[in-house]
């Protein structure tokens, strides 16, 4: 493959990258709604972002300069230009410009312009520098009507240097893996069906014009069809009380004769599996021959040594006290949905 192709592919590819991001974000954030790849309807195109309020984010995403030099206004003219056009005619659009190269004098004025509430204020405090850059914007972003002053250009709009493609797929990863179960699977999986969005087909090929976005439910989706699952972060001491609120579910058992308590060398033994991290522990044996006692007897061990090891967080679980619930509402009420609740959120 010629040099030109390889950077024509890495170009898409860190689009995708920053695709892969936002979709993120439409999947944690509830403000955050939908996504386009190679949008139809906006000036910015690369990537847009919908929010519930009806406001958008639209991405602009350049991969690097040449020769890795800093962006300067002449060389962004065109996109400035249809980023100007979009603000003007779409109160409810900001804009976002990418790349791994910094922007330079114009990130430097972007900066500047937050520290002033108005445009009055900025306008009094620009030195020649700032002046320079100023100016240098105004004649650009002027030459189209409707006007649109800098400083209202430059506050819905923002300039963002990413890390290098690797770093940028690492903190991907590491996100994931806060996020869902399965990271691995839901990364392969969200990074295909973007890829294909803006190419208007779906991941076996056919076409499919007709869907030029995803929502927050076709990204949950894609994630179950993965195998992966949303895992939303909860409170330790959250978890650890449900835990507990369920765990004490059918504890209710007479376990001793004549108060007393006749212990099992199955406690230890089970106990010696569990430190030695055996995946699965088969305990069997005839009704009445003690396997619940055996069972309480360990939970209570696994509670007292939780005490003082993090590592621990026994669940005791009764399937009994649910055998007889037909509907789910029934099993949520028992307390089936704690459990779901905190499991999820220990993946």
């Amino acid at each position: 493959m010629s040099k030109a192709g390889i950077q024509s592919n890495r170009g898409d590819g860190y689009q995708t990258l920053v695709a892969l991001e936002w979709a993120l974000t439409v999947l944690s954030d509830p403000e955050y709604q939908w996504i386009e790849v190679d949008s139809v309807t906006w000036l910015v195109d690369d990537v847009v972002i919908g929010k519930a309020d009806g406001s958008k984010v639209c991405c602009q995403c350049k991969k690097n300069q040449t020769a890795f030099k800093a962006w300067s206004i002449a060389d962004l003219s065109d996109e400035l230009h249809k980023a100007k056009s979009l603000l003007a005619n779409d109160g409810m659009a900001s804009v976002r410009f990418y790349s791994r190269n910094n922007f330079g004098e114009l990130e430097a004025l972007r900066e500047f312009s937050t520290s002033y509430a108005d445009e009055s204020a900025y306008q009094a405090n620009l030195g020649k520098v700032h002046q320079k850059t100023d100016a240098q914007l105004e004649k650009l972003i002027d030459q189209q009507a409707p006007k649109l002053s800098t400083y209202t250009f430059l506050s819905r709009t923002n300039f963002e240097v990413s890390p290098d493609l690797d770093r940028m797929q690492i903190l991907l990863h590491e996100r994931l893996r806060r996020l869902v179960s399965n990271p691995l699977a839901a990364y392969d999986a969200l990074w295909r069906r973007l890829d294909c969005l803006g190419m208007r087909v779906n991941g076996n090929g056919h076409n499919s014009a007709s869907q030029h976005r995803l929502t927050k439910a076709d990204l949950t989706d894609l994630l179950n069809q993965a195998g992966s699952m949303l895992t939303p972060s909860v409170d330790v001491v959250e978890v650890r009380a449900s835990f507990q609120s369920t765990s004490a579910i059918g504890r209710t058992w007479r376990r001793d004769i004549g108060n007393e308590r006749i212990p099992s060398p199955l406690v230890q033994t089970i106990l010696a599996a569990i430190d030695a991290k055996h995946r699965s522990i088969l305990l069997t044996g005839l009704p009445g021959s003690g396997k619940i006692c055996v069972m309480l007897a360990l939970q209570d061990e696994l509670e007292r040594l939780a005490q003082t090891r993090s590592d621990l967080l026994p669940l005791f679980i009764q399937s009994r006290e649910f055998a007889d619930f037909a509907t789910a509402q029934d099993r949520q009420a028992q307390g089936h949905f704690v459990i779901h609740k905190s499991v999820a959120a220990m993946k």
